[in-house]
């Protein structure tokens, strides 16, 4: 489903448009960028939250290799 908007765009930038895209391919082109942009967005905060959630597990993870530090070696040939 499409819809109809209005934007404003700087004058240069339509400039450029122009030359890459004819009016009747601007649309496609548009969506096309939007849907780029976006997505390269959503990965980014993808990223983040990854990258948040392994460093808020990380003091976690330490207190299990602790816990575990008695058993670790147990029944080990010394």
């Amino acid at each position: 489903m499409s819809v109809r908007t209005t934007i404003h765009l700087d004058e240069n930038l339509y400039t450029h448009l122009k030359r890459r895209a004819s009016s009747r391919k601007m649309s496609q082109f548009i969506n096309q960028a939007i849907a780029e942009k976006l997505n390269h967005l959503e990965q980014a905060d993808l990223e983040s939250a990854m990258k948040n959630g392994y460093l808020a597990s990380r003091k976690d993870r330490a207190q299990l290799n602790k816990d575990w530090e008695a058993v670790d070696g147990e029944g080990w040939p010394e």
